[in-house]
């Protein structure tokens, strides 16, 4: 049977160890907070609100985000590689895939979100 002073050693290097967990804890929670806090940030399109509201009130999307950043369909078309008759199908209201929204999204430089609603 170990000594009490055997006991209160291995007590004190348990909870040692258990200090040194908790904080790596803390900081891998704090580096995850605050990638959640830029990963939130980069979320958030650099739009105007008016132009977010006009894409809530039913507006297309394609259309409102390629007038705010001044550019005409073929310009659009140029920076994305999606021929310009299928811009304006889109903007008409054609379906459009995931594949699609991406190169939109990335020419208009907005979350793909933002396309998809």
């Amino acid at each position: 049977m170990p000594s009490d002073d055997q006991f209160v050693y291995s007590l004190e290097l348990k909870i040692l160890d258990l200090e040194k967990l908790v904080k790596d804890l803390e900081k891998r929670i704090g580096d995850l907070e605050s990638k959640q806090a830029s990963a939130a940030q980069i979320s958030q399109p650099d739009v105007p609100e008016e132009v977010l509201q006009q894409i809530e009130s039913g507006e297309n999307a394609i259309r409102a985000l390629r007038q705010y950043r001044l550019l005409t369909q073929k310009e659009l078309s140029t920076r994305c590689g999606i021929r310009a008759n299928h811009i304006s199908a889109m903007e008409r209201g054609m379906p459009f895939g995931l594949k699609t929204a991406k190169r939109l999204a990335e020419a208009l430089e907005v979350p793909v979100g933002l396309l998809t609603r």
